[in-house]
């Protein structure tokens, strides 16, 4: 029997996969890979890479391996879903007694392992968590399982694989934690022709593991592993290029997805001593109506009006058709009772919205209508009559067909997996609230809303992009209703982590062995080498051949405090200025000009920007290694004015990130880059209505790197 074969022909994969998997599998059987140097496949989240792991074990065990360990996520919900999918993929083989799958911790003794057991092929699903390693080691130290030929795969591998601690002690400094330590010591054990491969969406632990590899003395680079292959996404995956790239463009179906909430906002609903001592009181009375809560009742309105859309439009006269069900995700916060909490906010809220009387329901969710309309139109999707969707809501209403629920533990998760290993949607509109439950390896389908809040002093890369369950196969009739909700600082970090996620692959993909980032970080008033293992997400910024770099969320002084500043630059651009819209000045008079621009800039509460300042450091040391690289010390600069950007973009829904015109000043300067740094300087006329600003003229500079930029990554040291 050939597992792979079966496999393939079962699933129908395309052959881009069976390509992945098939190489794969024969450098794993043909070359050294162990703890140190792991075999890497690197997917994006949710993009099929248990589909692709599954397929690689197949392959394997046709090349002769007996037995595959699947490390999981220490969770008891991953482990139930990794265990009913392996089930799923290979049912004809465990039905034949050719395959057996076990749950480490659920093996109540050791003597189930027979002989004949053990002549066939065994798959072992072990949580990365202390007792079920030990279980593990306990079982390979008394079965004769040692000497056999073993894959181990390592799922979510950057979780706990590779970690380190600070160690004196160490020759280095740093040591293996706890769990990376324990997978170590059982792949030690093995004494056969085994295999190690470490399969994840965000490497940085992986390829950014802490080895001074430094370059010229003044740029770190990675480690990298033995091999890696890059596993493509399926063609309906939606992931952060759609999130944060996509969404540059006006009036596209993604330019509609993010919605921000402002911070005052969040700190209320993630402030369980506030919160609480209003939960009787005024503000839950008058959640319909309180500006306390805008931005959450509008999310709760627009997943109704979203999901009553799309059922609309997957209405069947088949009475065997499957219904649509649709589903919405807040994740703010770890704590159990800022959860609880909130379920009851929501529960609350849907309460009220089921009291009112019909007109008084039509007023609520007009303005929610016009927002999702705005976007089905941009989609070409069909959208149904206010009045259908406004039916469909009270009916879901009236006949309590919405289920809030909290999930705040692993069991629970567990409880709620379908067959499919993803969460079940029991009822047309299903809300989740939880924490960290609701990260690695859940599959969320038909996810409309995602209602994000988690906004630590520091973001770690790894961590947040976990937390994107919007990411995924997704339809464009779902994308046309589909809403982000989170704050300007972390959608900003969030934009910054995809480029750095989009860099760190495609250097991985342009050449697996050589390619590498060069890794810098701000330490005080300059700029010096970055540690790897130093990196986190915080005030990151890629830099790359043609990277656009701008301040977004500003606003500006007043007129009589930026009348002076204005005026300077003006001169110094007079200085330079050609009868043409783009000319050349020295790199000083660009420092002095952005540096100018940015004491025009104010950040305050008030203008709901705290957290988005420029940090011109970055900005600046981009412009200087550009021109290094092209041996010059002259910046293009690409001038317009008389421009009115507004503040804001998609009915005030999120700050404005493209002041520039994407069919005239963009092809411009990208065509100057190909030969340097380009600096557009776009003059705003500033006016408050209705663009949002202060009557006060600024400028918004955007910074375009040349074709011929190396990738350099910027930190926080």
């Amino acid at each position: 029997m050939s597992f792979y074969n079966y496999l393939i022909e079962k699933r129908n994969d395309s052959e881009e996969l069976k390509e992945v998997m098939e190489r794969l599998s024969n450098d794993l059987s043909q070359r050294i890979t162990n703890d140190i140097k792991p075999g890497i496949l690197l997917g994006l989240i949710q993009s099929g890479k248990t589909r692709a792991f599954i397929g690689v074990i197949a392959k394997c065990f046709d090349l002769n391996y007996d037995v595959a360990v699947v490390m999981t996520k220490n969770s008891v919900a991953l482990a139930e879903q990794t265990i009913k999918r392996l089930k799923s993929e290979f049912e004809m083989p465990i039905e034949r007694n050719r395959l057996y799958v076990w749950d480490i911790i659920k093996l109540q003794s050791f003597d189930m392992l027979t002989g004949y057991i053990l002549r066939n092929k065994v798959i072992f699903v072990v949580k990365k968590e202390a007792k079920n390693l030990e279980k593990l080691m306990e079982l390979f130290q008394q079965i004769t399982l040692r000497n056999k030929r073993v894959l181990i795969i390592d799922d979510e591998a950057d979780q706990a694989s590779v970690s380190f601690v600070n160690d004196r002690n160490a020759a280095d400094g740093v040591d293996f934690a706890t769990i990376a330590t324990a997978v170590s010591d059982f792949r030690n054990t093995l004494t056969g022709n085994n295999s190690y491969l470490q399969v994840t969406a965000t490497p940085y632990s992986l390829y950014l593991q802490p080895e001074d590899a430094t370059l010229n003395q003044i740029e770190y680079a990675p480690l990298r592993p033995a091999f890696t292959y890059l596993l493509k996404p399926h063609g309906a995956y939606i992931g952060g290029k759609y999130y944060f790239e996509d969404s540059l463009i006006p009036n596209s179906v993604a330019s509609f997805i993010h919605t921000q909430v402002p911070d005052h906002e969040l700190t209320t609903l993630n402030s369980k001593p506030r919160v609480a001592r209003s939960y009787n009181g005024n503000t839950l009375n008058n959640i319909l109506n309180t500006t306390q809560f805008n931005t959450f009742r509008k999310a709760i309105c627009n997943f109704l009006v979203g999901g009553a859309i799309r059922q609309l439009q997957e209405q069947s006269e088949d009475v065997w058709a499957k219904p649509y069900h649709c589903a919405f995700v807040m994740h703010t916060s770890t704590t159990k009772a800022i959860q609880a909490m909130q379920k009851g906010l929501i529960e609350t809220l849907i309460e009220k919205l089921q009291e009112l009387l019909p007109d008084e329901l039509r007023n609520i969710l007009t303005w929610s209508y016009q927002n999702m309309s705005n976007s089905v139109a941009s989609a070409g999707t069909t959208l149904p009559s206010f009045e259908e969707v406004f039916n469909a809501i009270n009916d879901a209403l009236q006949q309590n067909h919405l289920g809030v629920v909290e999930v705040n533990s692993d069991n629970q998760v567990a409880e709620l997996l379908g067959d499919d290993g993803q969460l079940r949607l029991d009822n047309p509109f299903n809300i989740f609230v939880g924490g960290q439950s609701l990260d690695r390896g859940i599959t969320i389908d038909h996810l409309i809303g995602f209602f994000y809040g988690r906004n630590p002093g520091t973001f770690q890369m790894d961590t947040v992009l976990q937390h994107s369950r919007m990411y995924g196969s997704r339809s464009i009739e779902d994308l046309a209703v589909t809403r982000f909700y989170t704050s300007a600082r972390v959608y900003e970090a969030m934009r910054q982590m995809h480029w750095f996620d989009k860099d760190l692959r495609e250097n991985i993909e342009r050449d697996i062995h050589t390619a590498t980032a060069r890794f810098i970080a701000k330490q005080g008033s300059t700029i010096i080498p970055a540690g790897p293992n130093k990196l986190r997400a915080s005030n990151l910024m890629s830099f790359r051949a043609f990277s656009r770099l701008l301040p977004i969320g500003f606003q500006t002084r007043s007129l009589t405090d930026t009348r002076s500043n204005i005026l300077h630059i003006d001169n110094i651009i007079a200085r330079y200025k050609t009868d043409t819209d783009d000319f050349v000045m020295p790199f000083d008079e660009v420092k002095e000009i952005i540096n100018l621009i940015r004491e025009t800039f104010v950040y305050e509460p008030r203008f709901e920007n705290v957290g988005l300042e420029w940090d011109t450091m970055p900005f600046l040391k981009a412009i200087e290694y550009a021109l290094e690289k092209n041996n010059t010390n002259n910046v293009f600069i690409y001038q317009k004015i008389d421009r009115n950007a507004s503040r804001y973009k998609n009915q005030g829904a999120s700050f404005g990130d493209a002041p520039e015109d994407g069919r005239t000043d963009s092809p411009i300067c990208r065509s100057l880059a190909n030969n340097g740094p380009v600096l557009m300087l776009l003059k705003q006329n500033g006016v408050s209505d209705p663009e949002g600003w202060r009557d006060a003229p600024f400028y918004w500079p955007v910074l375009i790197l040349p074709a011929n930029m190396p990738n350099y990554i910027y930190c926080e040291n």
